[in-house]
């Protein structure tokens, strides 16, 4: 696991995140401060390199394709919190990413949605059996080939409220293969949670599922799912996470 740069520099830390050969792995935590004036340094759980590895490495939450839902497009994903990070890995079927790549609109977008006040009556109350709060809504696919992710983020609480978009460091992501994988700053996230009109930051423990659109925005996948019937449609309980720290 390799170092990146506290929050108070997070385009660096960005930045570093995406680059193993910047720094040495360290599996023990930042390191000591030398002076006052240094900023301390932390340790990512997963780096977003589109190498996957690391994830046998981290005691993440994971969630199987049911072979009875409506779809086969996405054959597991996980998550893993830190205090400073939440990952997300999506391991696609290799044929239904493939059609997904040569069809008429060769694009896939997803939409992260996250349950931060750990209770299921508030948020919106689709995709999911439970409600959440938080939509991040980004793509993966364009052209038919994988692209770096980056997200808006939305407050779901009776309508779309647009709470930062794209391009504010809160997300990064890289694929290859019919692999995925996601990380996403938590200090952003918190800091737009808490100036919205209905602040929810998140707290140790949320839950969280995904939601896969492709050629024009169909129905590919919802990650966790359940068995088909006329009640769930397909939909499953969200993945409850509790960061490790």
């Amino acid at each position: 696991m390799k170092k990146v740069f506290a929050f108070m520099a997070i385009a660096a830390m960005m930045f570093v995140a995406c680059n193993k050969n910047d720094n040495p792995n360290n599996n023990g935590g930042g390191k000591e401060k030398e002076n006052e004036n240094e900023e301390e340094e932390v340790t990512a759980g997963v780096e977003i390199d589109g190498a996957f590895a690391d994830w046998a490495t981290v005691n993440a939450v994971v969630a199987k394709n049911n072979p009875t839902s409506p779809w086969e497009g996405v054959a597991e994903i996980r998550c893993y919190a830190d205090p400073d990070f939440v990952y997300y890995y999506i391991k696609f079927d290799a044929e239904s990413l493939e059609e997904a790549k040569t069809a008429d609109t060769p694009e896939m977008h997803i939409r992260l949605c996250i349950n931060t006040d750990d209770e299921f009556e508030s948020g919106y109350q689709s995709y999911f059996l439970q409600g959440y709060d938080f939509i991040i809504e980004g793509q993966l696919l364009a052209d038919g080939a994988f692209v770096d992710f980056d997200g808006t983020l939305h407050q779901r609480i009776g309508s779309w409220v647009a709470l930062l978009e794209p391009g504010n460091n809160l997300v990064i992501g890289k694929g290859a293969g019919n692999e995925y994988e996601i990380a996403m700053a938590r200090q952003i996230f918190n800091n737009a949670a808490s100036g919205s009109d209905v602040p929810m930051p998140m707290g140790d423990k949320f839950q969280t599922g995904i939601r896969f659109y492709w050629n024009g925005w169909d129905e590919f996948s919802n990650m966790p799912n359940s068995s088909i019937d006329e009640v769930d449609n397909g939909w499953g309980n969200l993945m409850e996470i509790t960061t490790t720290k």
